[in-house]
């Protein structure tokens, strides 16, 4: 019975050649070899993190003033990025603080057009009762 093992290319002979060499890193035949895999965008941008700060704690504390922070500053880190002048690899950190102070703004306008409501409604109220 032979023994066969998954590591064996063949089960001839063996005298099979060599397979080829790689094609050369010459420009001139076309072939470029690929960039190394790593960080390939540089990293993010000071900017980009503070935005995305700010979007987050827009919702914990001071939320039109730390929502319109977030949202200015986004913006600007996102036109940063499209102009060349900062990192691509924050753009998503960008984008996502400056949703997250446009968000906090509609929320809170929504909570404060309900709260004024709600104050009228109950004024209203109170004054066809006595």
């Amino acid at each position: 019975m032979n023994a066969y093992s998954f590591n064996r290319q063949d089960s001839g002979s063996g005298n099979f050649p060599p397979p080829p060499p790689p094609p050369p890193n010459n420009p001139q035949y076309g072939f470029t070899p690929p960039p190394p895999p790593g960080n390939q965008g540089g990293s993010a941008s000071s900017n980009a993190i503070i935005s995305l700060v700010l979007g987050i704690l827009s919702y914990i504390m001071c939320p039109v003033i730390l929502g319109i922070a977030a949202w200015i500053m986004g913006n600007n880190e996102l036109k940063a990025i499209d102009s060349g002048q900062s990192s691509e690899a924050g753009r998503t950190l960008a984008n996502i603080g400056k949703w997250l102070g446009i968000v906090n703004i509609i929320l809170t306008v929504i909570g404060i057009i309900l709260i004024v409501i709600l104050m009228s409604l109950g004024l209203l109220g109170s004054m066809f009762n006595n």
